[in-house]
């Protein structure tokens, strides 16, 4: 047998005894560990999902969730990650200062609010399995009359809102003695509230522990906590009482579960009760499960010695090449890992064939490109930031100097300068505060029902002069009423926007036309003009903050580069959309799609 032969033989076996050794070995581990996760998560699933929701219900918040996520991790050895829509609120692997370990992708969904009195669902479900009509206690009756067009419109006339008990937490709902589910669902409701209140103030006081409610069923509060903090309390009493405005808007939703159906009246109340929770308690999770760090490999010892003690015989002359092969890439991750962590977010690692070790060179570099993209998102945020302040204050400042050491006179015209830069100054301000407040959900809205051709023909009418002396022809396309329930100010902010932004890109001679219709479920609103237009990257970038196809011209007409974004956060708390879509030189449509109002007419 020839040296060449032997040294061919040699390899074949060296890498076919590798092969079937790593791929024994890679599908043991792999099994036990998915074996290991999945047993894991169907003994622990519940307990956790337990836990985090009993957090959310009895907190309102999710401040101090990382504790209890920490402490769930570390009992049941899985990997736990809760999310936001928006957002992740924490991860025990990044708690544990390790890296992220895979996930599975079908997420755990969590609606932190608390159930209705089950008092309450027997006392509905009673009425609803009675005659199969609306009762007659309270009344609910159908009006018809006709609105500013002359349209006739059914309209729902509810009881009056009945008065809370001298104590919200003397007793529970269906033992208070107020009459009709809907009136317990509401005291239910304001319980809830003016608990949440009183043990966030007695947290802050340092009266009891935590800022939690004892309970997640009515009352809520424990004897203990009523017996520590009855300012609190009656702080949180007052507060809800106070607040009629809130009370009367859910009354009615209540109360309209008796108008539309009976034979729906027992589900109709936990989704509305639920709802309404939904405007004080924290919002919704998803909770995503993995392995945990730790693996378990006594398993493997004895039959990894054999396979060792085999293959050291067969791969004494292979192995350093084979080793080289494999170890290059992932050299070549690790030092751009360590990279990447010191700060280099340009690091690449060059990316060769189609095997695991490239699609993970892949990743990696997919990863590094997000990362560097969002550090420079956030830069160039802060840079726009100061850069929208500086400009102003800087002018103000210069001009102020100059009056102070005498070298500009002041004048009318200079007053009217410092005057219009201190405008733009607030005009930011005002916008960074209202995307603040949209963004942490405290932006307050008064909903009612309106007609969206009524609001869009006020807003046309109120930018006409602004597009006549732009040069430009301002259109609305309204045919008939179209019925939705919105904010009226918000929802003039909304047009208001949309309609500056396109009389800002579109130059002399061009049109805008505004068009209202709906069909059989959405209002829709569009907002057409014929200016500059955008390409598909600048479309996909137009909600983002202080983006601007064309800086120049929106800073040189006072833009803040804001109000597309807040435009967009108003629409979605309406539970509406919003898109765009754009062609360059030929102009940009937005089209808002809001939940259309059913009256009885069409």
């Amino acid at each position: 047998m020839s040296f060449r032969l032997r040294i061919f033989l040699l390899v074949m076996v060296v890498a076919g005894t590798a092969i079937g050794a790593t791929a024994w070995l890679t599908l043991s581990l792999t099994s036990s560990e998915v074996y290991r996760l999945n047993t894991a998560r169907v003994r622990h699933q519940a307990e956790i999902v337990e836990a985090v929701s009993r957090f959310g219900v009895t907190r309102g918040r999710w401040n101090g969730i990382d504790e209890v996520v920490a402490d769930l991790s570390e009992r049941t050895d899985l990997h736990i990650r809760v999310e936001t829509d928006a957002d992740t609120l924490t991860d025990s692997d990044l708690m544990r200062g390790h890296a992220i370990g895979p996930m599975q992708t079908s997420p755990t969904g969590i609606d932190p609010y608390p159930a209705i009195d089950p008092a309450i669902l027997t006392q509905a479900s009673a009425l609803a399995s009675g005659a199969g009509k609306r009762p007659a206690d309270p009344p609910s009756l159908e009006t018809v009359r006709k609105n500013a067009k002359g349209v006739p419109e059914i309209s729902i006339v509810v009881p009056p809102r009945p008065a809370l008990p001298a104590s919200l937490f003397a007793t529970t709902p269906g033992r208070s003695g107020m009459a009709g589910p809907e009136a317990q669902t509401l005291f239910q409701l304001a319980q809830y509230r003016a608990g949440l209140v009183a043990v966030r103030c007695a947290a802050d006081k340092r009266q009891i522990d935590a800022p939690a409610l004892a309970s997640t069923t009515s009352p809520y509060l424990s004897a203990a906590q009523l017996a520590a903090a009855p300012d609190c309390v009656r702080a949180g009493e007052t507060k809800v009482r106070a607040d009629k405005e809130w009370l009367d808007q859910w009354w009615q939703e209540l109360s309209r579960c008796r108008f539309y159906s009976m034979t729906t009246y027992a589900e109709c109340l936990p989704s509305s009760f639920q709802s309404a929770t939904s405007s004080t308690a924290a919002v919704p999770v998803r909770i995503f499960f993995g392995a945990g760090q730790r693996q378990d490999l006594d398993g493997l010892r004895r039959p990894a010695a054999f396979g060792a003690a085999g293959l050291l015989v067969a791969a004494v002359l292979g192995t350093a090449w084979i080793a080289r092969r494999i170890s290059r890439p992932v050299r070549a991750l690790t030092g751009a890992s360590l990279q990447l962590a010191a700060g280099q977010l340009d690091v690449r690692v060059p990316t060769r064939g189609r095997d695991e070790l490239a699609f993970l060179s892949a990743s990696f570099n997919a990863m590094a490109e997000a990362v560097q993209s969002s550090e420079e998102r956030q830069r160039r945020l802060v840079a726009d930031v100061a850069h929208e302040l500086r400009t102003p204050l800087s002018n103000l400042r210069g001009y102020l100097e100059g009056l102070a050491d005498g070298v500009i006179e002041p004048t009318p015209e200079l007053f009217a300068s410092l005057h219009e830069e201190t405008l733009l100054q607030r005009r930011i301000l005002d916008d960074l505060q209202v995307l603040a407040l949209a963004e942490n959900g405290d932006l307050a809205y008064t909903t009612e029902p309106l007609d969206l051709s009524e609001v869009a023909e006020s807003a046309v009418t109120a930018h006409r002069a602004v597009a006549v002396a732009a040069g430009l022809d301002l259109r609305i396309d309204a045919p008939g009423a179209v019925p939705v329930r919105a904010d009226p100010d918000r929802l003039r902010q909304v047009l208001g926007n949309l309609l500056s932004n396109a009389i800002r890109y579109t130059d002399a001679g061009g049109r805008v036309q505004v068009g209202v219709r709906r069909d059989e479920l959405n209002a829709i609103l569009t907002v057409r003009d014929t200016g500059v237009g955008m390409t598909a990257d600048e479309v996909s970038r137009v909600f983002d903050r202080f983006w601007r196809a064309d800086p120049a011209r929106q800073r040189a007409t006072g833009g803040s580069g804001l109000g597309l974004t807040i435009t967009r956060r108003i629409v979605d708390d309406h539970g509406g959309r919003i898109s765009a879509t754009s062609e360059p030189g030929l102009g940009t449509t937005f089209t808002v799609r809001f939940p259309a109002e059913f009256t009885g007419g069409k």
